[in-house]
């Protein structure tokens, strides 16, 4: 996540208006998604944009559509441009309110490109009258998710909000929420920790946010602002305790989010320090980073416990790249020398037999600075595969290259672009004889 100081000047949301210009919002669920090809690179275009079909399962719509199912070509992309990205994507088995025009009997999203095109909605029919615009459709849809739906839910409507304006639809909200929750009432902590979780940094201190003291508020946008508005109707003395115990259960929803907001302000914290041993030792998604940035912002009262994890987590198949790396750190920083050498198996182990973790163990190799890379790209540096499909660069290639900033050695090593195949393995002999002379 970016930090809230640049989003400013890099971010535009879609106001929820022009989602209600669409001749149709309805809510629907995902039910398959087929991802076409890659089309061609355009400016103004990320060039991992691809043209996709889903098969919708509608459940309500504004005007109302007879079809239970219908057809969307819409665009998605994993690429982004000024920092977010232009194209939805839409996940199978989650529903959202999209903002639809029909083209004969197929339809496609309106507007069809923007940030926040899609919003996070549930299945179950909202409580009360119909709503009378497509604008009251959408507020109505948010508020059935954040009273309805689960915290994943809530989580989902957050990160909708993350770079929305606070003046858009904070006050809507909070009055909806208001007029349905009592003070003190669960959900409020709930949606308090989700929206926390959603927030850039650098961040106000807990205090700082609730009363609206101190320093000027660093992120413009609905998520902070919101957070100091729905902590308030949570009891004071239950405040701390409260974030705690929902940042740790729930971080495997919000890994990122758990973190920033544990640490640092709540690393010395004790009963952060009692409950997070409980998951590490169960490997729960999110503890693991957590432990890992508790441990580099100096608290290190559980390095033993965390250490003990990160090597379980080398071999876990279901540790994500951000665990990985997490462990892979903490191994390299902080482990003894036998650990490290079990860091080191696992990695050549992987390069046999599992080359999507290899390249997820070595990763770390392009930011540290200690001695201990050395041995990582010797790994590599034999390694003439090619690092990812349609690239010529080679797992030796950023070995060499890697080897050469490190060392302070001139290989050769520039620009890919500059190098021809003959450069290449040139720089990597001379990178090769180097490390067979630094090898003990």
């Amino acid at each position: 996540m970016i930090s809230a100081s640049a989003q400013a000047s890099l971010i535009g949301s879609l106001p929820v208006d022009s989602l209600a210009g669409a001749s149709v919002l309805a809510v629907g669920r995902v039910e398959s998604v087929h991802a076409g090809a890659f089309l061609p690179a355009q400016k103004g275009r990320p060039a991992s944009t691809r043209h996709c079909t889903a098969v919708l399962r509608l459940f309500r719509s504004m005007p109302h559509l007879k079809a239970i199912r219908i057809q969307l070509d819409y665009y998605s992309s994993n690429g982004q441009i000024d920092g977010l990205p232009m194209y939805p994507s839409l996940e199978a088995g989650k529903s959202y309110v999209f903002p639809l025009s029909a083209e004969g009997n197929r339809w496609k999203l309106s507007p069809e490109e923007g940030w926040g095109l899609v919003v996070p909605a549930i299945e179950t029919e909202p409580a009360g009258a119909a709503p009378s615009s497509k604008r009251g459709f959408i507020i109505r849809e948010i508020m059935n998710t954040l009273l309805g739906g689960s915290y994943a839910d809530l989580y989902r409507v957050s990160t909708y909000m993350q770079f929305r304006p606070a003046a858009e639809l904070n006050d809507e909200i909070m009055a909806a929420l208001l007029a349905e929750l009592p003070p003190g009432d669960r959900r409020w902590l709930d949606l308090s920790t989700a929206l926390l979780a959603s927030v850039g940094i650098p961040r106000r201190k807990l205090d700082e946010l609730v009363s609206g003291e101190g320093p000027k508020e660093i992120s413009p946008f609905a998520p902070a602002q919101m957070a100091a508005r729905t902590l308030r109707e949570v009891p004071e003395s239950q405040r701390r305790d409260g974030i705690v115990r929902n940042m740790l259960q729930f971080s495997a929803i919000h890994e990122w989010g758990t973190a920033a907001t544990l640490v640092p302000e709540f690393k010395d914290d004790p009963l952060l320090l009692d409950l997070l041993p409980r998951y590490l030792e169960r490997s729960q998604k999110g503890a693991l980073v957590t432990a890992y940035w508790l441990v580099n912002n100096g608290q290190t009262a559980l390095l033993d416990l965390t250490l003990d994890t990160a090597l379980r987590s080398l071999t876990d198949k279901n540790a994500d790249s951000s665990e990985l790396l997490a462990a892979s750190r903490l191994l390299l920083g902080h482990g003894t020398g036998q650990q490290f050498e079990r860091y080191l198996k696992v990695l050549r182990d992987s390069k046999l037999h599992d080359i999507g973790r290899y390249r997820q163990l070595w990763e770390v190799a392009w930011e540290e600075k200690s001695q201990r890379v050395v041995p990582i790209l010797a790994v590599l540096l034999d390694d003439e595969r090619r690092a990812a499909v349609g690239d010529s660069v080679r797992f030796c290639d950023f070995a060499g290259a890697l080897l050469q900033t490190f060392s302070r050695e001139k290989f050769g090593f520039q620009d890919w672009n500059k190098m021809s195949l003959p450069e290449r393995n040139a720089a990597v002999a001379r990178a090769r004889a180097w490390m067979n002379n630094a090898t003990p």
